[in-house]
């Protein structure tokens, strides 16, 4: 299972203009970028019709290293296409506005980014107009990049996060946040249809992240009207604070100071990464993060350094890992017949009365090679001295 976040902080995915970030905003930007890329597999970058998103990070880090984001499947652009919204009423001669043009109009407004807006390689024109680079260089980018490129149905979605928190406020299931069902949807004041419409933003925004499998740090405060789509979302905020928690143990900065303070620049991403300490970690940290806070984790890291939730330490672990020591230096080609083919056979049937395959006990886990998740701390350490 790839472990993919959704990165939305950037730029708004809705705003018309481009946020004015000072430079440090920017780099702390970039860090939580490289605090994600070290602990999920994938990260997915949301941005909007002027792509804003694709222009910092090449500003921040150059656009050869971007390019080698994508290439590497490190990151995916999600061109944001739903758009939801409502009206603020009519702009008077003297600049203050008439708020009663609103009353008999619906709350909310649903729709999509025009289709051209919806061209990636119009998004990706868009980010790159913001620097001197040659013609050649900007079209070997934008073959590359557009390969990353997701667009949902903006229509679909809007229109369905609409109903639904219409749905939502009609039988007063939105009372407990400040907007109970005391008149109809197309009498309520203009605080009243901001509130509902920042509702929505969330619901349109869990409904993609649902749809699409990623973790989120999204907002869980109104389960009452997507229960069923937070039911699919991990909780990526979680997995960052459960790894702060274990870096701190061992007297390491999380890996947002780690990258501020200039202890270990963007690049070494590309190398610890593919780390097979680093593979594990990821894998371990998420999927204890799905039932661990950050105040438990540290037991489950001892208890991972000491081995003692390892399927090895039990009667049958130990019987497969005997048969397996006998196998591990062996070909898969040269292991299907003879002697090591029934060492291979002998293994996985005692494996399978504990509910393991042969790839999950031999492979997959990592547990012949003694893989434990403070490895990949001890080599940031290394990291961090070199």
């Amino acid at each position: 299972m790839t472990n993919n976040v959704f990165n939305n902080t950037i730029g708004s995915k809705y705003s018309l203009n481009n946020p004015s970030f000072t430079e440090l905003e920017q780099k702390a930007i970039i860090a939580d970028l490289f605090e994600q890329l070290l602990i999920f597999d994938q990260i997915t970058l949301s941005t909007n019709r002027l792509n804003y998103t694709l222009a910092l990070m090449i500003a921040q880090l150059g656009l050869n290293t971007v390019e080698r984001l994508f290439e590497s499947g490190y990151i995916k652009i999600m061109l944001w296409s739903p758009m939801i919204l409502t009206g603020k009423g009519r702009q008077k001669p003297d600049g203050t506005m008439d708020e009663s043009v609103i009353y008999d109009q619906p709350p909310i407004a649903t729709g999509s980014l025009a289709d051209e807006d919806l061209d990636p390689d119009r998004n990706i024109q868009m980010a790159l107009s913001h620097f001197n680079i040659h013609r050649d260089r900007k079209r070997i980018f934008t073959r590359i990049a557009r390969k990353h490129y997701i667009i949902p149905n903006g229509m679909q979605y809007s229109s369905q996060a609409g109903d639904l928190i219409m749905d939502a406020y009609t039988k007063n299931n939105l009372s407990q946040l400040g907007l109970p069902f005391e008149k109809e949807p197309t009498q309520l004041h203009l605080p009243e249809r901001e509130l509902l419409l920042e509702l929505g933003y969330k619901v349109l925004e869990t409904a993609v992240v649902s749809e699409y499998g990623l973790k989120s740090h999204g907002d869980q405060s109104i389960p009452c009207i997507y229960q069923q789509n937070l039911s699919n979302i991990g909780n990526a905020l979680k997995v960052e604070e459960n790894t702060s928690a274990l870096l701190k143990i061992e007297a390491v900065p999380n890996l947002r100071e780690l990258y501020l303070q200039e202890k270990l620049d963007f690049e070494r991403v590309f190398k610890i990464r593919h780390s097979g300490n680093a593979k594990y970690f990821r894998k371990w940290i998420n999927q204890v993060s799905a039932d661990q806070n950050a105040k438990e984790i540290s037991v489950e890291y001892l208890n991972e350094i000491k081995g003692t939730n390892k399927f090895f330490e039990s009667t049958g672990g130990k019987f497969v890992k005997n048969v397996g020591m006998f196998t591990v230096g062996t070909a898969l080609g040269g292991a299907l017949a003879g002697p090591v083919g029934a060492a291979i056979g002998a293994a996985g049937a005692k494996a399978a009365e504990f509910g393991l395959g042969l790839l999950d006990t031999f492979v997959l886990d990592g547990l012949l090679k003694g893989k434990t998740p403070n490895l990949f701390i001890d080599d940031l350490k290394k990291e961090i001295q070199e």
